[in-house]
């Protein structure tokens, strides 16, 4: 399995990343399993994007959330929110939600998201399983 590193990217390099994700053509310059994920805010007020890299299992997809206690985004996905996965113009709209533990999916998507990317799942970690044209 591959050892990470356990840092934050700044918000700059967010952005950039972004800007490759949302092009048509320079997408293909980042790993094949990397998108943007987008979602509104509780209460409506504002959009929230940012980079991921996940796992797809036909329309399931998994988003390792490395060293969650350092991030608040999650914590949106506590209960099932609707959510967008956007890449090269492509935007794939379902619903996310964080898998507990004792959730039967979550073997299965800690399973699928080491067998693409291995890397192991940490105590620290959470899970968020994302279901294509659930919402």
């Amino acid at each position: 399995m591959t050892r990470r590193r356990t840092h934050r990217p700044p918000a700059l390099v967010n952005r950039a990343v972004l800007a490759v994700l949302r092009s048509t053509r320079l997408h293909r310059l980042l790993d094949a399993e990397m998108c943007e994920l987008r979602y509104r805010t509780a209460d409506g007020a504002r959009t929230v994007a940012l980079p991921v890299l996940y796992a797809a299992d036909g329309d399931r997809y998994v988003v390792l959330v490395g060293d969650a206690p350092d991030k608040k985004w999650w914590r949106h996905f506590r209960r099932e929110a609707a959510v967008e996965l956007c890449r090269g113009g492509q935007v794939r709209n379902g619903s996310g939600r964080i898998l507990p533990h004792d959730d039967p999916a979550y073997a299965a998507a800690v399973r699928t998201h080491e067998d693409r990317h291995h890397v192991p799942v940490e105590n620290t970690d959470e899970v968020l399983l994302i279901e294509a044209g659930a919402h």
